[in-house]
């Protein structure tokens, strides 16, 4: 399905082209132009090289260490909406988890160890390995590139949608010190410091520390304390870094940083529940598709006992935001993640060498309540009561003494508090990582090449506690569920088939309790481990030399992957034989790049590339019929095409970069029906089924308006359509799966997203203090979180709300103190308190959906001092 089938898209793209004036954070550019000169020049370093942003053939926005200070970039989740096409949505029970989307291709939204991600996060040149750890503190930021399209030859696998890498600072030759603190709204504060001592016996060092904390930004009417409320948080960050230089050739750096994160996620809301309707097939292209049934979930609470009165009225689903909620159990997340970097560089001369190396850790425990609601008791189902308070004489009928029969009739339907969804988790991972790399340039050439190697394991443990609404009078009592109760009791087959239609309908019409609850308990435990090795190189070659105009570069890499899965247990009970599964994959990608300036300031460029997302295991598939080995799905890859145009024009006063693209999208994993099921039943396992083609625009922009204003923005636009989608059930057994792509809709992206800003200073006349100010705007088109109704059935009414964000700053910096500078600052986010949905999860057949909201309006004041 193509979502530019929509009478919004022109005017979405109008919109976005009146931003074209003011468009992108072009972004590493500084908000300081006092000498009139121009905007600065970027640079960046994307293809293993300094250069200038406009120079590079690929689409690329980068934010300077003072952007990422004046915005209050703390970690990934910050930057979304930043870059055109770019937009990153919270992790549901990790507080240090993100969905990352860049050109429309997401990152999985579940954070289990057999998926790996689609864009790839990097930190001082250490790839990330998952998600779930890619909202880590990260301080002491030089700068932060975001490489859209993919990234295949230079960074490798499982960046088909692009890239974010955070560059840290270099520890100062001389005395450094800088701290800042700050208090906001939900009893916010925040202190940071870093110090560096100067280089001592010619070594140079920085030490920095940050703790930020807030309560809650919902009321759980159980919990007294606002700073164990929903969304509240806590987290402490170190970072410690040691540079020496060797012989003005070379240096050795070796990073530290550690942080923790804990506090409750943000809070489930229930929004939509089922009343249990029979769901039709649904039919695509003339083939009916079986769809989830839901369970009556609504007549169920409308029927349940509230522990607490006051949460039964908080227990309606709306969509509407809710200030206050009612949790029985209040969620907790605590993330520990720390790591080591090395890094070893030396100009020979000839070539440069340089070694990068990294051993990472992350723990995650967490506890989630996962129905937004507060504890009700209802009637439960259990075999052993099945006919408790159904009159005697028709237990007679089947067979029962009277004496039982009449026990029976006088028990009642046992009740049970159950919530409907609840699960912790205990998630342990570690990777090393190590790449080395040679470069080197000629009046007509720049080269490079290189080795790189990925080890990770990573364990999971994950009991879940789910209550399942039963409507016995379907499951149980129905006329032909019933021959097989009737078979229970001691029916012969003939009489079981000629009584049940007899007697269950006054079993039906007697029911004392229709719906009742099952308990399900199961716990997924599980370990995985993962190697890659790849070999790279890309040259650049300038046939005219360097002044030419003309560039072309072209590289390549192939990489070597293993994957391991060891699984204990996905069900109630362990497994009596571990389950496992094995699998190797290797990939050829490559890139071709064609450069040219047209006149001084304004380059085009074209570029084909391809990329790929490694395969592995769904961690919750069944295990192939017949054996204990898991299955596996095969790497994903992408096709991309890509032309734009960089300019600086009006003696640089005016960036202006546009870039148009087109992605074939192959092999996409989906969750794809097993035709061999048992009749009545539906089985999927996750495999290579999917086709989809990206074609977008995008638009960055920065100008100086004067010497106190300059403007700057960004739009991005991508038209997602779904060729193949093979995961359709066909209604009649053993048919092969069914294309459902012309209704699948995409997830975790936004067809359209804009952002603009104002930017003012204005010197005050105390040497070099400065007024400064910044107004932005920041729209990002709704998001769907999975990709049809089959089966999630409210996967429609779940889509999350469009975002229109208004953020605000004001301030005073480079006041004089001594020999030392103050600033003091006043914020805003959200000014006009929009609650905006953002991320639905459907319980499928459970029958009952909900979401996560944006915070609300945040607002505060930072001083600081530095020297």
């Amino acid at each position: 399905m193509s979502v530019s089938r929509n009478p919004q898209v022109v005017a979405r793209l109008l919109l976005g082209a009146s931003l074209i004036a003011v468009a992108s954070p072009a972004l590493a550019q500084d908000a300081d132009q006092t000498d009139g000169s121009g905007l600065d020049e970027i640079v960046v370093s994307a293809q293993k090289r300094e250069q200038n942003l406009q120079d590079v053939p690929i689409a690329i926005s980068a934010l300077s260490s003072a952007k990422v200070e004046q915005l209050g970039i703390k970690d990934s989740r910050d930057l979304s909406g930043l870059a055109p096409n770019v937009t990153i949505v919270q992790g549901t029970t990790s507080g240090a988890s993100a969905v990352i989307s860049i050109r429309g291709i997401p990152t999985p939204a579940s954070e289990t160890f057999g998926l790996d991600t689609a864009n790839g996060l990097y930190v001082d040149g250490i790839y990330i390995g998952r998600s779930g750890a890619s909202a880590l503190d990260v301080m002491d930021i030089e700068r932060v590139e975001v490489l859209r399209g993919p990234q295949g030859t230079l960074f490798g696998r499982n960046t088909t949608g692009g890239a974010i890498h955070f560059i840290s600072r270099k520890p100062s030759e001389t005395l450094r010190v800088k701290a800042e603190a700050g208090y906001g709204n939900y009893n916010a504060w925040n202190g940071r410091i870093s110090v560096d001592p100067g280089s001592i016996m010619g070594i140079a060092t920085s030490f920095s520390y940050s703790h930020r904390q807030r309560n809650g930004i919902v009321d759980n009417i159980l919990q007294p304390d606002d700073s164990k409320d929903p969304g509240s948080r806590k987290s402490d960050a170190f970072r410690a870094a040691a540079r020496i230089e060797l012989g003005g050739t070379g240096s050795i750096q070796y990073i530290f940083d550690w942080s923790k994160i804990s506090g409750s996620p943000t809070n489930f809301q229930l929004t939509n529940v089922s009343d249990g309707t029979f769901r039709a097939p649904i039919v695509i292209d003339g083939q009916p598709v079986v769809v989830t049934q839901q369970a009556p979930v609504k007549q169920y609470l409308a029927g349940a006992t509230f522990a607490q009165p006051a949460c039964a009225a908080l227990a309606a689903p709306t969509r509407v935001w809710r200030e206050e909620v009612c949790n029985d159990i209040s969620s907790t997340s605590t993330d520990q993640i720390w790591g080591h970097n090395v890094q070893a560089e030396n100009d020979f001369g000839p070539f440069k060498a340089k070694l990068t190396a990294g051993y990472r850790i992350w723990h995650n425990d967490s506890n989630s309540d996962l129905d937004g609601l507060g504890a009700f008791t209802g009637p439960q189902f259990t075999n052993a009561s099945l006919f408790n308070g159904f009159p005697s004489a028709l237990l007679q009928n089947l067979g029962f003494p009277v004496g039982t029969s009449n026990f029976l009739a006088g028990a009642a339907v046992p009740r049970v508090t159950q919530n409907l969804f609840d699960t912790n988790n205990k998630r342990r991972h570690k990777q090393f990582s190590t790449e080395l790399e040679f470069s080197g340039d000629t009046d007509n050439l720049d080269w490079v090449v290189g080795g790189f190697y990925f080890w990770e394991k990573g364990s999971e443990r994950n009991p879940q506690n789910s209550g399942f609404v039963l409507d016995t009078n379907a499951a149980v009592f129905s006329n032909t569920a019933f021959v097989g109760v009737l078979r229970g009791v001691g029916f012969p087959a003939d009489l079981a088939a000629q009584y049940a239609p007899l007697l269950a309908p006054s079993f039906r019409a007697t029911n004392p309790a229709q719906l009742r609850l099952v308990q399900t308990l199961a716990t997924l435990n599980y370990s995985a481990t993962s190697e890659s090795t790849a070999l790279y190189g890309q040259f650049t070659v300038y046939p005219g030399g360097r002044d030419s105009g003309l560039r072309i570069t072209a590289g390549g890499r192939y990489t070597w992957d293993n994957k391991v899965m060891f699984r204990t247990q996905n069900g109630a009970a362990a497994l009596a034989t571990p389950e496992t599964g094995e699998a190797s994959f290797s990939k050829f990608t490559w890139n071709v790049m064609l450069g040219y300036d047209l006149a001084d300031g304004i380059s085009t460029y074209a570029r084909a590339a391809t990329g790929y997302r490694s395969g592995g295991f769904n961690a919750q598939d069944n295990a192939l019929a017949g054996t204990t080995r898991l299955p596996s799905f095969k790497p994903e890859n992408v096709l991309s095409f890509e032309a734009g145009v960089k300019t600086e024009l009006f003696d640089r006063r005016l960036r202006l970069n546009v870039a148009g693209y087109h992605n074939i999208y192959k092999d996409l994993a989906v969750n794809i029906p097993l035709t061999n099921a048992p009749p009545g039943t539906f089985a999927s396992v996750v495999g290579n089924a999917g086709k989809v083609k990206y074609t977008g625009i995008e638009v960055e922009a920065q100008a100086m308006l004067s010497d106190n204003f300059n403007i700057e923005g960004n739009f991005g636009y991508v038209d997602i359509n779904y060729k193949e989608f093979m995961s359709g059930q066909s209604t009649t057994p053993g048919n092969p799966p069914i294309n459902v792509a012309s209704i699948v809709t995409p997830g975790y992206s936004s067809p359209f997203t804009a952002n603009a800003a104002l930017n003012m200073q204005f010197p005050l006349g105390m040497g070099e203090a400065r007024l400064v100010g910044r107004v932005s705007y920041t729209y990002e088109d709704g998001k769907y979180s999975f990709s049809n109704d089959i089966s999630t059935p409210f996967n429609t009414a779940l889509k999350g709300d469009n975002r229109s964000i208004v953020d605000a700053q004001i301030g005073v910096d480079r006041i004089p103190l001594g020999g030392a500078e103050g600033e003091l600052k006043l914020w805003v986010k959200n000014l006009t308190n929009s609650h905006d949905f953002v991320r639905g999860i459907d319980f499928g057949a459970l029958g009952y959906a909900g979401g996560y909201y944006a915070d609300p309006r945040t607002y505060g004041m930072s001083v600081g001092i530095r020297f």
